[in-house]
């Protein structure tokens, strides 16, 4: 398996399902790589002041060495299923993409992730299967020479593990290792937005977590999520799902 310079590992499957709208602020820091099928809806990734648009039916990859986040639309429903995995290699440069699959591709990894999922799964079967796409598909895919700026990883870091406390953009300057104007340049340049708008998308992402499984009150929501203020909060969210948090929740 390791001859071709590529072998994975923790092969997993999730499936999400949203109503109307989502926004996923993305991986953790432990992020894998991602192989999803859009099972209905439509939506966008976000990486690297790029945007990369998917609709039902696409397969798209999302690389474990690339941040993004993404933003879901669907009437009413919102499906995507996902096998995740640590691919080690020597030599794997890739961007997110839209991968053209047959429907005998598309059907081997919704046959994985039912493997993965079931309690009796029997999980040398998925990996043998996995691998066997995996070489498939990698033929398809276009490669990238793209560098990932280190800074940036740094910052992101950073803002996904300390968001819901009260950080300014120079603590976030100093724990990088960069001036200030540094790192908005590198912020504008890679993810076309300030590090506030950054965290801002992370704080909302949490805050509609909790409009959907929670009945706190907006106000106990804002406070949670880290705003000094109900009414800046009300204008962030707007600015970002194009509704206010009530008519969120009623509409999910």
């Amino acid at each position: 398996m390791q001859k071709s310079g590529i072998y994975v590992s923790e092969l997993s499957t999730t499936r999400h399902v949203f109503n109307n709208y989502h926004f996923c602020r993305g991986n953790s820091n432990k992020r894998k790589s991602r192989l999803g099928v859009v099972l209905s809806g439509s939506g966008s990734y976000i990486y690297l002041n790029k945007k990369l648009s998917v609709n039902t039916g696409d397969v798209v990859f999302i690389p474990e060495n690339v941040y993004c986040y993404s933003e879901w639309q669907g009437q009413p429903l919102i499906e995507v299923v996902y096998l995740s995995c640590f691919i080690h290699y020597d030599t794997f440069q890739y961007e997110p993409q839209i991968i053209p699959c047959s429907d005998e591709e598309k059907n081997d990894i919704l046959h994985i992730c039912s493997i993965l999922s079931a309690d009796d799964g029997d999980e040398l079967e998925a990996y043998s299967l996995f691998y066997r796409l995996l070489k498939s598909l990698l033929g398809k895919m276009s490669t990238s020479e793209r560098q990932f700026d280190k800074t940036l990883e740094d910052a992101i870091v950073y803002v996904t593990n300390n968001w819901n406390t009260d950080f300014s953009v120079a603590d976030l300057a100093k724990a990088c290792c960069v001036s200030e104007s540094t790192l908005y340049h590198v912020f504008q340049r890679e993810l076309g937005q300030t590090p506030v708008s950054f965290l801002n998308s992370i704080r909302i992402n949490v805050a509609i977590e909790l409009l959907e499984n929670t009945n706190h009150s907006v106000s106990v929501i804002s406070s949670k999520v880290g705003f000094n203020s109900e009414n800046h909060f009300r204008k962030v969210f707007s600015s970002l799902t194009g509704t206010t948090p009530l008519k969120y929740r009623k509409n999910r």
